[in-house]
This record gives structure tokens, sequence and C-alpha cells, in this order.
């Protein structure tokens, strides 16, 4: 497989269940997200239930709130929210090695959350995750795992061919910040061993 890793000074993943007022940031991106990135990459709309595996760690160096001016419909007034954003952030992205060439040359711009955390490919290299027993943290993984951690419905694929998109794909998942002294237990997985972390290949195609 392919390793990814993309770059960005801000990134922010808008948290399912605030919809207005104080704006709090997910930890880490929820699965729609990366939906995004590979669409952005290849040029179309890619669904995650048709690829053979996906895995992802996040990380990031701190979290700052912004203030934002919004516009709401039909108002003149405007009004002033604050809204978390996490600030010198990574993605690694686990893929199929066709996903290279999409990555060496992407056809939108990538973006981590909102169209100002603009994301760069700062690498591309094939690599050989070890099966072992490893800590998991800066990513979701399945509630059915086992993991205690947040736990929170995300939705994993939109379908675009809807005009607004709708929420094609749902799933309960477990939120694990990247927090390398936080998580004790170990499981076997297979495991990346520059990162020394366990990555969760997620395969929603059946």
């Amino acid at each position: 497989m392919m390793r990814v890793k993309l770059k960005a000074w801000t990134a922010s993943f808008r948290y399912p269940t605030f919809q207005s007022g104080y704006q709090p940031t997910l930890p880490v991106p929820p699965p729609s997200t990366i939906q995004g990135i590979l669409s952005a990459a290849k040029g179309e709309t890619v669904y995650l239930s048709e690829l053979p595996f996906l895995g992802y760690i996040f990380k990031s160096n701190g979290l700052g709130v912004d203030l934002e001016r919004i516009y709401a419909l039909g108002k003149p007034e405007t009004d002033i929210v604050k809204r978390e954003f996490l600030y010198d952030a990574e993605l690694f992205l686990y893929l199929p090695d066709e996903w290279t060439e999409f990555f060496k040359k992407p056809r939108y711009q990538l973006l981590l959350g909102r169209s100002s955390d603009l994301a760069t490919v700062d690498e591309i290299k094939r690599i050989k995750l070890e099966e072992r027993e490893s800590i998991i943290c800066g990513t979701v993984v399945p509630v059915s795992l086992g993991i205690p951690g947040i736990v929170h419905a995300l939705v994993v694929e939109y379908d675009y061919t809807t005009t607004p998109r709708r929420a094609r794909l749902v799933r309960p998942f477990i939120i694990l910040p990247y927090d390398r002294g936080r998580y004790k237990e170990k499981v076997q997985i297979p495991t990346d061993p520059e990162l020394e972390l366990g990555v969760y290949l997620h395969r929603w195609s059946g």
C-alpha cells in the first residue's frame, strides 16, 4: 500500500452535534472529510464504500480559537462566533497503490476541513505495515473494536447526486485523539513501523 502525508497550517472538523453558536472542532477528521480529500485529489466524487481499504492518522500541535464574522440568510446584520481550529496539522492516509498518481498531481485543492485549511502533499511513499500489538490514536475506529473513547455517529460518505447533498452512509465511531501517552491498551493490528502506531484499515465495501 501507499502512505500519503498531508500538511496544513490549520484544520477544523465540524462537530456534528453543534449547529450554531460556539463551534468546536473534532480532534480528528471524520471519514466524510477523507471522502472530500480523495474526491478533490481524483477530480470526481469518490465513495469510500467502493475502496478496498482506507486508514488514516491525524495529529496536530495544538488547539486555538478564532473569531469569525457570519452573515445570516435574509438578515443584513452580522454576528461574531468563536470557532476552534487545530494548528500545525498532519494527516497520514493509507491507500491502495493506484492512488499515487492522484496525489502526485491533485485535480483540486486539498482541504483539512474548511476552505481556509489548505493542505499540501508532503510525502508519498510505499509502506509495509507490520502485524503486531500497538496502540491506536489520531483516528476513528468502530465501536465493535471495544476501545474506550468518545462515541459519535459520523457520516462516512455523502451522496453528491442530489442538492443539497445527503448522508449516504452513517456509522457510530470511537474518536481517538492523537495523544500517545493517553492510551495504554494495545491491540493486535497492522502497525506503521515509522510512526509506531496501529493503523485501523476501514473496509466499507462489504
